[in-house]
């Protein structure tokens, strides 16, 4: 019987490993596997007070030395004290909230340190009058990342709820506390779960994955609707805190799911079906979807829109992903380069998927 192109290639380790470190050489770093740039304020009004809560990962801040002076990798209280203390002046030159007019006052209220590298910083605006509207403008991306995303969440004392994101594209944005728009926040959400998808590398490297071994249009809409499934329930449990897990585990568990779906593509056997493999890997994903929502604590009021407009959000850009792949992939493995194709694909994959998941298990 005649060899396959894998087992050839198999047979070859030294071309093997040389395809293998070329891909990982050639990878894309963690902190573009994901829409890793964010922040996140919580805006408390309450008459004509405003109390903000913003939450960094004081690594987004490349322009500013870490710290750490005795290089242990940890950021240590002492560390950080007088590095937060000049966070906020520049957090506040790069961030402004004002109402009907601007504030008389803002005053920090200290920091908290949420884990080795994320802070909380806070601080109190006075207005001259009650706050009825509020407009929010940032550049953070100065300081941050250039794809840096800033969400916020915004409370009044009534208990409505208002969201936002703001970025390089859309540096600000205006608020009327006087009117909560249900339609306003579901079109926020939808778009943030499209770029969600969109610059969520890892996820459409999984999807790629799928696809190069689904080689029927009734193949995929079984592969399809199985990850849609199955991410939106972990989507749902975990936004509304019911199930939640460790975003390292998860994180690492993603990167595995994309190395193990490749692994499958290269041996070309699979030990289940492959629409209950992507069932399985697609809950894993789902938790990976949710650490945007659960930073925002969004409130019961305008949970279910934000959650429902969130996910039709990454069904649309997942699907566009789809339709703009499936037909080239489709094209190639119909060729005579088929086996070709699918091996070299695979092995990118691969290496992709293990590099992602020994930065994220192993990194300090």
């Amino acid at each position: 019987m005649q060899e396959s192109f894998n087992m050839k290639l198999l047979r070859r380790p030294f071309i093997a490993a040389l395809a293998l470190t070329a891909a990982i050489l050639t990878a894309p770093t963690p902190a573009c596997a994901h829409e890793s740039s964010a922040s996140y304020a919580k805006l408390s009004v309450d008459g004509a007070g405003v109390r903000a809560q913003w939450t960094f990962n004081v690594a987004d801040f490349h322009q500013k030395a870490l710290p750490d002076h005795n290089q242990d990798g940890w950021l240590s209280e002492e560390e950080l004290q007088p590095f937060l203390q000049e966070l906020f002046k520049d957090v506040l030159a790069n961030y402004r909230i004002e109402g009907p007019d601007a504030p008389t006052a803002v005053q920090s209220e200290g920091y908290e340190i949420a884990s080795e590298s994320v802070v909380r910083l806070n601080a109190v605006y006075t207005f001259p009058f009650q706050v009825t509207r509020l407009r929010i403008a940032s550049s953070l991306e100065k300081l941050t990342q250039p794809n840096h995303r800033h969400l916020v969440a915004v409370r009044d004392a009534q208990g409505n709820a208002w969201e936002a994101v703001v970025d390089g594209s859309r540096p600000a944005v205006d608020l009327d506390l006087t009117r909560p728009s249900m339609l306003k926040t579901a079109g926020r959400f939808l778009v943030l779960g499209v770029e969600h998808i969109v610059t969520g590398y890892d996820h459409l490297a999984f999807l790629a994955g799928l696809l190069l071994a689904t080689p029927t249009l009734k193949a995929l809409v079984k592969v399809v609707t199985s990850f849609t499934a199955a991410h939106s329930i972990t989507l749902a449990l975990a936004t509304f805190n019911i199930v939640a897990l460790p975003s390292r585990f998860i994180e690492s568990l993603i990167a595995l799911s994309i190395a193990y779906v490749a692994i499958e593509n290269f041996a070309g056997r699979t030990l289940a079906p492959r629409w209950g493999v992507t069932f399985l890997f697609g809950l894993v994903h789902g938790f990976g979807f949710s650490n945007v929502l659960r930073e925002m604590e969004l409130s019961r009021s305008s949970l279910a829109t934000s959650l429902f407009s969130f996910n039709f959000g990454v069904e649309l850009g997942q699907l566009a992903f789809v339709a703009l792949v499936f037909p080239v992939l489709y094209l190639v493995t119909s060729s005579r380069w088929k086996e070709q194709a699918l091996s070299t694909a695979s092995l990118a994959i691969m290496a992709l998927g293990f590099y992602w998941f020994v930065e994220r298990a192993l990194a300090p």
